[in-house]
């Protein structure tokens, strides 16, 4: 397991456990042969070596994101009310009154899809930089709000209706094509005896995530997380069922599996990582 995997790993299970815990939730379609990969340079590259490899993820989620925001807003930092529009394109452009980010050059992007308790969904989507003064952007179809900032200053908006077009589509449709099911064997084993190691296979099969011998259909999901980190270059599914149970996912820039995770009701979590 190369160095990215195994702190993604260590770092994704702690979400896990921490989703697991709670009492409650809190809380593609696309072009099934879109690419999966993109050459990028990774600053741990030394030179001579071909640059990592990045999830080529803005075809699938420029669609879902794109659209004018506008509601009440205000400029930050600030209380006072000004017109404004934050305006996306599904190239990752961002702009509002002459505040402008090009976000396919996003450091981490968070997209959260959870139950509204009213048979509905709401999803949110965040956007950062590598740092502040590069810029954030926030939309959120849970509470229709949207957001923009960069060094400090940017705007807020509430009673945003165009959010709502966020929910339309579960996480795990609109990114179907970066979600790797082809069934390979990992190596595995349980929090409680972590010493004791055994092979499980894992798959996608239509909609069910299957980790050995415990499946998930991703449609019965109450909340869907999707992690893309460092630009592209590594993903994680995490998805929290209605009964607590739950199951993760971490892809690398080529879009290959290096991690599993499965926890249960009983609170028994098999973590399992590529054997190569």
């Amino acid at each position: 397991m190369n160095r990215r995997i195994a702190v993604l790993s260590a770092l994704t299970l702690s979400l896990l456990l921490s989703a697991c815990s709670k009492d409650k939730d809190e809380t593609v379609t696309g072009d099934a042969q879109a690419e999966t990969s993109a050459q990028v340079q990774d600053d741990d590259t030394p030179a001579g070596e071909a640059p990592a490899p990045q999830l080529k993820y803005w075809p699938l989620l420029g669609p879902m994101v794109a659209g004018s925001y506008t509601g009440v807003c205000m400029r930050t930092p600030g209380t006072d009310t000004t017109d404004a529009t934050i305006t996306v394109g599904a190239d990752g452009k961002a702009s509002a009154n002459g505040l402008a980010i090009d976000f396919r050059d996003a450091h981490n992007i968070t997209l959260q899809r959870m139950a509204n308790g009213k048979g509905g969904h709401g999803t949110s989507a965040m956007l950062h930089m590598n740092s502040a003064q590069e810029g954030a952007m926030m939309l959120s179809g849970i509470d229709g709000t949207a957001s923009i900032e960069r060094d400090d200053k940017g705007f807020l908006c509430t009673q945003v209706a165009a959010t709502g077009k966020l929910n339309t589509q579960p996480l795990h449709q609109v990114l179907a094509s970066l979600i790797n099911g082809k069934k390979q064997t990992l190596s595995c084993g349980d929090i409680k005896n972590p010493l004791v190691r055994r092979d499980a296979d894992v798959e996608i099969d239509g909609s069910v995530i299957k980790v050995g011998d415990a499946s998930f259909d991703m449609k019965l999901a109450s909340t869907e997380t999707v992690n893309i980190d460092d630009a592209g270059l590594g993903m994680t599914l995490l998805l929290v069922m209605p009964d607590a149970r739950s199951v993760q996912l971490a892809y690398d820039g080529a879009g290959k599996l290096g991690m599993a995770s499965a926890r249960n009701t009983a609170g028994s979590t098999l973590t399992c990582a590529s054997k190569e």
